[in-house]
């Protein structure tokens, strides 16, 4: 397949505010590290889903990758063009959009559908001769009537404002849709039509779609290719159905076996995932996940692993993980 977005140790700092570490070492600046050494590439015309629980970096990466964080390591390219610089990513977003967890809070209140429909435009300069006939292409193309480009975001639905959304990331036409829990807040029964318009519009335009998520059910449901973070760490990547088959990391396998079972006749197979997520301001040494694996060892808690490649389009970041 043909890369779309390559990312090669990605590392994302944040400096935090100075506090009592900068009054007794003044000029000291004490850094956080969300991610560290994250490397995938995103395929043209496939969805790739970024899993995890909260606080694992999800959100984090994205953002980074759209140039709305500065990194502080590693390299990005998009359609083969570097992104060096904050004036590189310039065409990137007119030829990639996100889609923000909070459907209604991502539009201004102040704004008609049309005219939040419109802003993309305006925002790349891009010329629009008729802007009525393109909100209402828009909200067909996502199965609403053209009436809804005169109303605000506070007189939607949830469903609604998430087609809006949808509607709003397509305007310019772009080569990737990053969702950010696309379905979060949302009746069972609209989350299924959100995720079978995302899906049915993937196939028609030949977009490539990253959805954020630590819906397992529903990541199963529409990846072709996965990958798992953990405290900003890569844990695992491979096609869905091989990783949700036969998970290599222990978190991985734990992640499903904590997922819920609607058949109250089946019983979880393996290890359920204990304990909670450390704070990235209190990192574990080694392996990042050590404190909570069922299977650490001495290793895991003095040296990280590297995401080792399993063949088969699988990797895991585990001392131990193999294909068996």
């Amino acid at each position: 397949m043909t890369a779309l977005y390559d990312v090669k140790n990605l590392s994302v700092d944040l400096t935090l505010p100075q506090g009592l570490v900068g009054m007794l070492l003044p000029g000291s600046k004490p850094k956080l590290n969300l991610l560290k050494a994250i490397s995938l590439t995103l395929n043209q015309s496939e969805t790739f889903g970024l899993v995890g629980e909260s606080g694992s970096g999800k959100t984090t990466l994205a953002r980074a990758m759209l140039g709305l964080l500065p990194i502080s390591g590693g390299q990005l390219a998009f359609e083969g063009q570097p992104l060096t610089s904050s004036r590189s990513f310039t065409p990137l977003r007119r030829r990639a959009a996100m889609m923000f967890q909070d459907a209604t809070a991502s539009l201004s209140p102040r704004m008609t559908v049309g005219a939040l429909l419109a802003e993309p435009f305006h925002i790349h300069r891009q010329p629009l001769p008729d802007p009525n006939a393109m909100a209402a292409s828009l909200l067909a193309r996502v199965g609403l009537p053209a009436a809804i480009a005169g109303r605000f975001p506070h007189e939607l639905s949830g469903g609604q404002a998430r087609r809006v959304g949808v509607a709003r990331a397509l305007a310019l036409n772009p080569a990737l849709v990053i969702a950010d829990e696309p379905t979060a807040g949302l009746d069972v029964s609209v989350q299924g039509e959100v995720l079978n318009l995302m899906t049915a519009l993937k196939a028609d335009l030949g977009l490539s779609l990253m959805i954020i998520t630590h819906n397992l059910a529903m990541v199963r449901h529409v990846s072709d290719r996965i990958a798992i973070l953990y405290l900003g760490r890569l844990m695992e990547t491979g096609p869905t159905r091989a990783v949700f088959a036969r998970p290599a990391h222990p978190y991985t396998q734990s992640l499903i076996a904590s997922e819920p079972q609607p058949d109250p006749r089946k019983r979880r197979t393996g290890p359920a995932i204990s304990g909670e997520i450390p704070s990235v301001l209190n990192r574990p040494a080694g392996c990042a996940f050590h404190s909570r694996c069922p299977r650490a060892a001495a290793l895991c808690r003095h040296t990280t692993p590297e995401l080792r490649d399993l063949g088969q389009g699988r990797a895991a970041a585990c001392h131990f993980a193999e294909l068996t």
